[in-house]
């Protein structure tokens, strides 16, 4: 009965390193297509990034103004 618990841990161990294996394969494949941004990409990028951070500025201002007034209100 040990043998076996022996036999299981060993066949867990070359399926985790099959996995690792296969998970390297695909971290090459990805790196292999990658390549350096435009300055065009780039720019817009940052501006969609910009653009986010703004909206979600304003939206929390539109929902902080409000609590804060009612705080004061039912005080």
């Amino acid at each position: 009965m040990n043998e076996r618990k022996d036999g299981d841990w060993l066949a867990q161990i070359r399926r985790k390193i099959e996995e690792l294996k296969a998970f390297l394969h695909q971290c090459k494949r990805v790196l292999m297509v990658l390549r350096k941004p435009t300055w065009e990409e780039y720019l817009n990028v940052a501006k969609v990034t910009g653009l986010g951070i703004c909206f979600l500025g304003i939206l929390g201002y539109i929902i902080h103004v409000p609590i804060v007034y009612l705080k004061t209100v039912y005080k």
